[in-house]
């Protein structure tokens, strides 16, 4: 049991949410009235139906409509914080393109304002991600939110899954960066040069160390370690999975010859031109991480954004989820809720929109099984909503992660 269970275990009550308009996310139909049991921060049952008797034992929370605790596919929140002053800048390790070896786990900081910020507006789950400097930025790691009232207030506490991608960079950001400092790459074609030879030498390292133990060789004979190398084996094998950050639909299309070419196990994130570029996508059989849906013209690369994109993909039969990514200006988080309703209000409609923020989130970034939907045993993360979670109107009045109360509207 993680040591996030446990603590839930100490720390949750019993709730009963009873719900007018109830969206489970799993194979029922959605948006009738419904109930959820929540014991020992998991969901115990899932009931159907108007006028459903609560259990005794129970303690009752009402909402209007009731969701999965939503999930933001990729974000820099936790380690890019609120004050945006280098003190709390943790996302970009910009002093070498390859950054393989290092790990966002040790940059979270559960204790930033935006960390609590996110999950008053329902955002129950991150994949955090290193940020969009260095062609090869390290590795990203699923984790639960915390809120004011949150009994989870440690990494270890919060994490559901680590070393969840290896993230790489296309386009302007890496050559800008490391253009400005008169080391390479300056285009490019040398960035995605430097991401094929990494994970070249990634796999040569790999079966190095397979031959030395097929053999049992001498000890003195064992490969050296690297740390990089290390790290990328596990992409370059298909075991960690990696995700392109990408903007333009030749970098789309650079990401998805490198995919196709190492047989790696991949996603892409942002995806402005992705609907330029669908059905070379829908080929390749990739899931899209969408956003930000409400992505500024900042430079030529997002010249092209279009609040459609997210319906677009979708239309072509592409897997999406939707993510908040890096900003560099204050508040510096994206509120995935809102981002999401644009999207809903330019033809992505309302189920599709709840889905690309819970079970289809789940199901790309592999954690189905513990999140992502209402449904007897899986984690108690659960928002309650006093109207439609997509009309401006609407408020959160609580989130639950894993059965515990971590935000509460002020009455």
């Amino acid at each position: 049991m993680s040591v996030l269970a446990v603590v839930a275990l100490s720390q949750a009550e019993n709730y009963a949410v009873v719900a007018d308009h109830l969206y489970t996310m799993d194979a029922d139909p959605q948006g009738g009235p419904g109930l959820v049991l929540i014991r020992d921060g998991k969901i115990e049952d899932v009931r159907a139906g108007a006028d459903i008797k609560v259990p005794k034992g129970y303690q009752v929370i009402h909402g209007a409509y009731v969701t999965p605790g939503l999930i933001d596919a990729y974000t820099s929140t936790g380690v890019s914080g609120a004050y945006n002053i280098p003190a709390d800048q943790d996302q970009d390790e910009s002093t070498d393109p390859n950054t393989a070896d290092v790990n966002v786990r040790d940059s979270l900081n559960p204790e930033d304002l935006l960390y609590q910020y996110v999950n008053a507006y329902g955002v129950t789950t991150l994949q955090v991600t290193p940020g969009p400097r260095n062609p090869i930025a390290g590795t990203a790691g699923i984790f639960k939110t915390a809120g004011p009232n949150s009994p989870f207030r440690t990494v270890d506490q919060l994490t559901l899954k680590l070393n969840s991608a290896m993230v790489f960079n296309l386009g302007d950001t890496p050559k800008e960066v490391y253009g400005s400092k008169h080391k390479a790459p300056v285009t490019r074609m040398k960035t995605a040069e430097m991401i094929r030879e990494a994970l070249l030498q990634a796999t040569q390292y790999q079966e190095r160390w397979d031959k030395w133990k097929l053999e049992k060789s001498d000890p003195a004979k064992r490969p050296t370690l690297d740390t990089k190398l290390a790290a990328l084996a596990g992409v370059a094998s298909g075991k960690t999975p990696a995700i392109f950050n990408v903007y333009r639909a030749d970098d789309i299309d650079t990401a998805i010859r490198i995919g196709t070419e190492f047989h790696l196990k991949y996603m892409l994130a942002s995806v402005t031109e992705g609907y330029l570029i669908r059905d070379k996508i829908r080929q390749a059989g990739v899931p899209c991480l969408v956003g930000a849906i409400t992505q500024p013209f900042e430079n030529l690369q997002t010249a092209n954004a279009t609040y459609e994109n997210a319906e677009l993909l979708q239309q072509a039969g592409i897997p999406i989820a939707i993510m908040t990514g890096y900003e560099g200006y204050v508040p510096k988080s994206r509120v995935l809720l809102f981002e999401t309703a644009i999207a809903v209000a330019n033809g992505l409609g309302m189920e599709p929109a709840l889905r690309a923020m819970t079970i289809s989130a789940a199901k790309i970034l592999g954690i189905d099984d513990k999140i992502g939907s209402l449904a007897k045993g899986k984690d108690a993360d659960v928002v309650v909503f006093d109207g439609d979670p997509f009309e401006y109107t609407s408020h959160v009045e609580q989130v639950l992660v894993q059965g515990a109360v971590t935000y509460q509207k002020r009455q």
